[in-house]
């Protein structure tokens, strides 16, 4: 592969920072461009307000000191304004990873859209009028919501769009207003989907849902019965998300106008609650639950944790535990990465027990579970 010059947009946030990494490791083949907001300016996009210091509490991190080990050069740039990314594209680009986006559950939707939609469109326009070579574009796997239970097989890219939250919500018009920009522009647009993300230095999503077993145990999540009706839960390493960007421009001429879900093999929930136990040192419960009955209390937690986080909002603070979270315990989460791995990409972490493994360790070694 000859030299190339990338632009990484969102590169102080948790995954673009460790995209940097990854092609910094190629740095005699790869020039990077890196683009973010700077921090002060980061902060106040985020419902709390804050981008605080690592504590054992769910919270955003700005990661720019990372840059500065690396080869890339820093750009500031924020999405919502058009004319401060213009001059990112005074340079030719053989690919823009687009994985910028604002990825908090209690932001308002003003704010998402701001960030997520309009945002996206600036720089897929800016990409597109200036002949990129590609766009790969970070979604997520909460666009397609959940999946049916009784399903017999896990969904694919074509499962219809289904969010079930603001951010999942706002990341859906993202792809909607990529997939238009293509169909008016010939945008050479990839797109991935990856699910919930975990690894070093990561302290949201996945990270709410350890700490939640930390601190009260798993007695939450009962094992349930019939053993058929355990719901599935997806989740990707962060190396092998970032692997799998370069993977699929590396394949650029199979993969531009395609869509991929990025999630390592599924796993149970009760296989995830007991190996999440046995990693923090916590009793498992091993009493199933009828499905009926299992239904019913998850529902109420679902219900509980929802009106906590309306009491959160109208008193102006952040709940300690989002809605979107909970109702992980109330939906099956079945999906499939056999459309990337037919390309030829293999995950490092394809059992994610191992990924976990090393990511739980990681926390525990700096007192953050």
């Amino acid at each position: 592969m000859g030299h190339k010059r990338a632009l990484v947009t969102g590169a102080c946030g948790f995954v673009g920072s460790h995209l940097v990494e990854r092609l910094d490791e190629r740095c005699e083949s790869w020039d990077v461009v890196a683009t973010d907001l700077e921090r002060a300016q980061r902060r106040s996009y985020y419902a709390d307000g804050t981008l605080e210091e690592s504590t054992a509490r769910p919270q955003h991190r700005y990661y720019g000191d990372f840059l500065e080990e690396s080869g890339a050069r820093f750009v500031p740039a924020d999405l919502t304004d058009r004319s401060s990314l213009e001059p990112l594209f005074e340079e030719s680009y053989d690919v823009v990873f687009h994985t910028a986006s604002l990825f908090d559950y209690f932001a308002e939707r003003e704010t998402l859209d701001a960030v997520n939609v309009e945002g996206g469109r600036n720089v897929g326009a800016l990409a597109a009028a200036n002949d990129v070579g590609q766009f790969v574009h970070w979604s997520t796997l909460g666009v397609c919501g959940g999946t049916d239970v009784t399903r017999d097989t896990p969904a694919t890219e074509d499962v219809p769009y289904d969010p079930h939250n603001r951010y999942g919500r706002s990341k859906r018009r993202q792809e909607e207003a990529l997939f238009e920009l293509r169909a008016q522009t010939d945008l050479p647009l990839t797109v991935l989907r990856p699910a919930p993300i975990y690894g070093p230095r990561h302290q949201y999503g996945i990270y709410h849902l350890l700490l939640l077993y930390r601190k009260v145990g798993t007695g939450l999540v009962f094992p349930i019965y019939p053993r058929e009706r355990q719901f599935r839960f997806p989740c990707v390493h962060v190396e092998d998300l970032v692997r799998a960007a370069v993977f699929v421009h590396e394949h650029r001429e199979r993969t531009v106008g395609e869509t991929y879900h990025v999630t390592s093999d599924p796993i149970r929930q009760d296989e995830l609650v007991e190996f999440v136990a046995e990693s923090l040192g916590l009793p498992r419960r091993r009493v199933p639950l009828p499905w009926p009955v299992y239904r019913t209390v998850a529902g109420w937690l679902v219900g509980l944790a929802s009106s906590l986080e309306r009491r959160a909002r109208e008193q102006g603070r952040t709940p300690k535990f989002p809605a979107s979270m909970a109702r992980y315990l109330t939906n099956d989460f079945w999906f499939t990465n056999r459309k990337l791995r037919e390309e030829g990409f293999e995950f490092v972490y394809e059992d994610p027990r191992h990924g976990l493994w090393d990511y739980i360790t990681w926390c525990k070694e700096r007192g953050l579970l």
